[in-house]
């Protein structure tokens, strides 16, 4: 039944009419210097405020935004207006947070959520339904095992992949649902052999597909480290990038640039070359000595624009990668920054945190 409905909504979707949300694409021009300042448009009052904001995702017209809360509250706010749209669930008090969202790449309708209860969920915007729970039942898979901290689409759909506490890697059938393939992490108790291509040795709190090449996607953790995966690759990763200290949704992948926000109290941003796992430069995030910058999110506005958020400053900053000029900063007040994202075309961006403060803002 559930799987009937995430067809038909998939199928209803498609055969309406577009919403009108489109992407404007900027010239390299405009990319590199026309943006000056970072202007707040939207001081969103959200109810479920004492659980804090730990996931957001703008939709792929970038007019509207998936909020995820600590109770695994999911709802939506439009953009434009800052108003509240559907909330897609209302969250509980036993429930744990939902760690990440990801709008369908292919249909712009369906938002999934992954949270700390190892629930994989699909809902149908338009109808406010869940049409769909990964759980035990059938050939549909729960982890119940697992935190999990990250999920993401490849750029074609064809599948998705979550990772988190228990550090496997499970990459999902786009269609079906079904696992494709198990990243399986090294286990400690059966002394297996820890190279450099291993799986990750503490759990995972970012993954990242590429945009472009549907194979290769990104993962960050708790130990020091980002690994570069081929997802046609049965067991080891592709390539090492040592140093990142990964603790939320700290990384992103422009073109060949890897972007990381570490939880670390110097140095925290970095941009990396994805092909020789080299440091291209350290990004100036300016933080006072005793407060320390301590990255938690991390996203890509443009090429040449990056935004970065976490609890040393308890703030977010858009920064020129050419110029390292902080172009605006939005704070939250002494609560922690643990969720940026950037809409499509960069110009606007949401920041979220501890006590349920969002933030809607622009580049001008």
């Amino acid at each position: 039944m559930s799987r009937r409905r995430l067809e038909e909504a998939l199928l209803r979707s498609t055969a309406l009419e577009s919403s009108g949300e489109s992407v404007d694409e900027a010239s390299d021009d405009e990319e590199c210097g026309r943006y000056a300042e970072l202007l707040v448009r939207h001081r969103v009052p959200l109810a479920k405020d004492l659980h804090s904001i730990f996931s957001l995702c703008f939709s792929p017209g970038g007019k509207q935004l998936a909020v995820g809360f600590g109770n695994g509250a999911i709802q939506i706010v439009h953009v434009e207006s800052g108003g509240l749209g559907a909330t897609l669930f209302s969250g509980h008090r036993t429930r744990q947070a939902t760690t990440s969202l990801s709008f369908h790449p292919v249909n712009s309708n369906i938002l999934v959520g992954a949270g700390a209860d190892g629930l994989v969920s699909f809902y149908d915007i338009k109808s406010a339904l869940n049409v769909l729970t990964l759980t035990g039942d059938g050939i549909l898979l729960y982890e119940p095992e697992n935190e999990i901290h990250a999920l993401d689409f490849s750029m074609d759909s064809s599948v998705f992949a979550t990772a988190g506490r228990d550090r496997h890697i499970r990459i999902y059938d786009g269609q079906t649902n079904e696992i494709l393939n198990f990243l399986m992490a090294p286990d400690f108790l059966m002394d297996d052999d820890l190279t450099l291509t291993s799986g990750h040795t503490r759990r995972i709190f970012a993954l990242r597909f590429h945009p472009s090449e549907r194979h290769v996607f990104v993962t960050g953790g708790w130990d020091n480290s980002i690994k570069v995966w081929d997802k046609r690759m049965a067991k080891e990763a592709r390539s090492l990038i040592s140093g990142p200290h990964i603790c939320g949704p700290g990384i992103d992948i422009w073109d060949n640039h890897i972007l990381s926000g570490s939880w670390v109290a110097t140095n925290a941003l970095q941009l990396w070359d994805l092909r020789s796992s080299s440091l291209i430069q350290d990004i100036p995030f300016p933080a006072p000595v005793l407060q320390g910058e301590f990255l938690y999110a991390a996203r890509f506005c443009t090429e040449h624009v990056v935004l970065a958020g976490g609890s040393g400053t308890c703030s977010a900053r858009t920064i020129n990668l050419q110029t390292q000029e902080v172009f605006g900063e939005v704070s939250l007040c002494n609560k922690a920054v643990q969720a940026v994202d950037a809409a499509p075309g960069g110009q606007v961006v949401a920041v979220g945190g501890v006590g349920g403060n969002l933030h809607i803002a622009e580049l001008c």
